[in-house]
């Protein structure tokens, strides 16, 4: 029975918070929607795949998936996004209220918040969300309509009939015995306990202290907090096992769904490699599907490239007029421009929830994913694809984070540790040394 319950979102965070236990040494499977049969892992990351849907819907998915998994002694933590995008309130209330149900009466239950990641400037300052200093809003205005992007968090909870109380920074960096006495007093007052954090030590001594709400108390945050948990909660093991599993043989894919900075800039370091294949698309044409030859040429492409044992970047020019209401669309079309390509790659590298989440749909991978901490930046995860196609080792990127070097670490990995044939080694020599 798995120890630690995490629901989120989307896949890109369902796999960041996998990585963040697998670093504490535990045992971590992704999986998408639903476990199907108990899982004996230790960790229990679903991606819920409920960020772009309506409130309602969302609450009812989170509500479902946590009156399934969620056992008497496993903790439960509610992953959000770090700049607010999604459902927040909806998903919290309905994970709470399905705890407060499943305890059935007793002590009260409360839900502790904590949504910064400080290693990627997401702080939360006097009950604000922050983006390097800036809210969500200013920091990508683009994004804010259809992801709902707000920094008040009290007045976000508040929309969903959630009352909350601050925990500051002063008082969490006032000692533990302090804390804990704010946080047992607060969570008698109110449904949510709203943590600010600006540093890594600030969320694990909020992690720390708050471990005495008891084992139903609903962790939300995003996996800066997700870090802490296995050590303050004594779940952690010692050494991290990472098993030398055999690699499938071929070239790198690497398709870029994600429309942030961090993500473009990633590309364009990868795409300074000369022997990196780049496909830039046009986001209107993968919508309206008219530039049928267009679109021809570029599979074209991609397999030529593939069938070389060139790694190749598929991605979208950038086009303003493209509503962020189309991007489950372009994800969806992203993920068909590569179906028939698994069967040449040896590692697939996405960046954007949604766009991992497609491709491996598409793959016929949608059953469970094994988390491991051999990159630091990167989750990877083995899964075997049905249709005849050979396990592959994928590798999901957090794109959010600052460090813009992340994506070619996970192609040189993919490169040094690749187990190519030896027919390969004969026809494409000159690949085998990226």
């Amino acid at each position: 029975m798995h120890r630690l319950l995490i629901i989120a979102d989307d896949l890109t965070g369902a796999a960041d918070c996998g990585v963040a236990c697998a670093s504490q040494g535990l045992n971590s499977v992704v999986v998408l929607g639903g476990a199907g049969d108990e899982t004996d892992a230790d960790i229990l990351s679903i991606d819920a795949n409920t960020r772009g849907l309506s409130a309602e819907a969302a609450a009812a998915e989170t509500s479902r998936l946590v009156r399934r998994y969620m056992g008497s002694e496993c903790l439960l933590f509610k992953k959000l996004d770090s700049s607010l995008r999604g459902n927040v309130a909806a998903e919290l209330a309905a994970a709470l209220a399905a705890s407060r149900d499943l305890a059935m009466g007793g002590k009260r239950i409360v839900a502790l918040l904590a949504p910064a990641f400080p290693a990627t400037g997401r702080t939360t300052v006097n009950g604000q969300q922050l983006i390097h200093g800036r809210s969500p809003q200013e920091s990508e205005p683009q994004r804010s309509d259809r992801l709902r992007c707000r920094s008040n968090l009290s007045e976000i909870l508040r929309d969903e009939g959630l009352s909350s109380a601050l925990v500051d920074i002063p008082t969490i960096r006032s000692g533990a015995s302090t804390l804990r006495n704010s946080i047992l007093r607060l969570a008698n007052e109110a449904d949510v306990l709203v943590c600010d954090s600006e540093t890594d030590h600030d969320l694990y001594e909020i992690a720390s202290a708050a471990m005495l709400l008891g084992p139903r108390t609903v962790w939300a945050g995003s996996a800066g907090l997700a870090h802490h948990l296995p050590l303050a909660a004594g779940i952690q093991k010692v050494t991290v096992s990472i098993p030398d599993q055999p690699l499938a043989a071929g070239p790198t894919l690497f398709v870029v769904g994600s429309r942030s900075a961090a993500s473009r800039r990633q590309v364009e370091l990868l795409a300074d490699s000369p022997d990196v294949v780049t496909i830039a698309i046009s986001p209107q044409a993968l919508i309206d599907q008219l530039e049928s030859n267009v679109l021809h040429d570029h599979q074209l492409e991609l397999s030529n490239a593939l069938a070389a044992g060139q790694d190749v970047a598929v991605l979208l020019t950038s086009n303003p007029s493209v509503e962020t209401e189309d991007a489950p669309l372009l994800s969806a079309a992203l993920a068909q421009l590569v179906t028939h390509c698994a069967h040449r790659v040896g590692a697939l590298v996405a960046t954007g929830g949604e766009t991992a989440r497609a491709v491996l749909e598409v793959w016929g991978i949608s059953q469970r994913l094994a988390a491991s901490a051999r990159l630091k930046h990167c989750c990877i995860a083995d899964g075997s694809c049905t249709n005849s196609i050979a396990a592959l080792r994928q590798i999901s990127t957090e794109n959010k984070r600052p460090d813009h070097g992340s994506t070619n670490r996970c192609r040189n990995h993919g490169g040094r540790s690749r187990r190519w044939p030896r027919s390969h080694h004969e026809e494409h020599g000159s690949q085998r040394a990226l």
